[in-house]
């Protein structure tokens, strides 16, 4: 965790400027507007990195960020926030005001003008950034789905999620191999929900639908010896055709993909293995029953046998 604002630790008069300060350096140019006087401003805001997700959690004075239209033109980041309001907000966006109740949740758009705003004097937030490669979807998919997050099924999934995140994401973070899946799921779920819900281009967004449940599915399983596309296909009630046709625009296929991202659970783990475990103990959790062919595998993937990799990753003792 990096803490990246206590308002608290500065003289009272300087609190609300620092506020300030602080959101200008994020990269998102946004007006701010807090709901306090100055010198009573209390804002506290921490920092997690999840694999390539960035997350911010906020507690505090209540306040009110906008991004104009001219915001927009200097600075235009391939981002895509989703966040958890817990105690509620309301959010303007494509011309369209939701007032959200508690934990409300809002898809925010960087590449478009908006104002979002807590309810009442104090706040409590959480917002995953997630990059528009990692999502995997268009823009206009995005900004269809800003305004009728309402009306998707999976909004509670999204909301539980995102409400279990912040109250134990310091626990959850504590390992980077947890914390680089919990960014990957985070962004999977959203990535769902989005697509659930953008109902131009229907043809297309199904398939997305489809993919992004197959690769949720496929991260949860990756331990299952038997996890084949044509167990994948059975899973989602659709035929090893149709799946191949929904992920035919990747670059690899589905077992080459199955297969990487077997190894990079395996190449995480190796990173951090207690000297009382096997190496192939490890690759055999991650779904692989032949040693020679992990270790063939994985030393095509990374230039390295696992035990290089292995004593690599090991600190050098005193002395050595």
């Amino acid at each position: 965790m990096t803490l990246v604002l206590e308002s608290t630790a500065h003289p009272p008069g300087e609190r609300a400027e620092l506020v300030q300060e602080v959101i200008a350096r994020s990269g998102v140019r946004r007006r701010v507007e807090m709901k306090a006087p100055a010198e009573s401003v209390d804002v506290r805001a921490e920092a997690w990195q999840l694999g390539s997700a960035g997350v911010l959690r906020t507690v505090g004075t209540a306040l009110t960020l906008t991004r104009t239209a001219r915001d927009v033109r200097r600075d235009a980041p391939e981002l895509v926030g989703i966040a958890l309001a817990r105690s509620g907000c309301t959010y303007s966006a494509h011309g369209t005001d939701q007032r959200l109740g508690r934990d409300g949740v809002v898809l925010v758009d960087f590449t478009s003008p908006y104002a979002f705003s807590h309810a009442g004097s104090r706040m409590s937030s959480i917002v995953a950034h997630i990059s528009h490669a990692d999502l995997g979807l268009g823009v206009d998919v995005v900004r269809a789905a800003v305004p009728r997050l309402a009306d998707s099924e999976l909004l509670p999934l999204v909301r539980a999620h995102l409400v279990h995140m912040s109250g134990a994401i310091d626990e959850l973070a504590a390992s980077p191999v947890v914390a680089a899946d919990l960014g990957a799921a985070t962004a999977d779920l959203t990535r769902a929900l989005v697509a659930s819900v953008a109902r131009h281009r229907e043809r297309e967004v199904l398939g997305e639908t489809l993919r992004a449940r197959v690769v949720a599915h496929v991260r949860a399983h990756l331990g299952d010896r038997d996890l084949t596309p044509a167990r994948v296909a059975s899973a989602h009630h659709v035929s090893l055709r149709t799946l191949y046709t929904v992920w035919g625009d990747r670059e690899e296929t589905l077992a080459a993909w199955i297969l990487r991202e077997r190894l990079e659970r395996v190449r995480r783990e190796l990173t951090f293995l207690p000297s009382d475990v096997t190496i192939f103990a490890v690759a055999r959790r991650w779904g692989f029953v032949d040693a020679g062919h992990f270790g063939r595998r994985f030393r095509s993937a990374y230039g390295l046998t696992p035990s290089e990799w292995v004593r690599r990753s090991r600190p050098a003792t005193a002395g050595a």
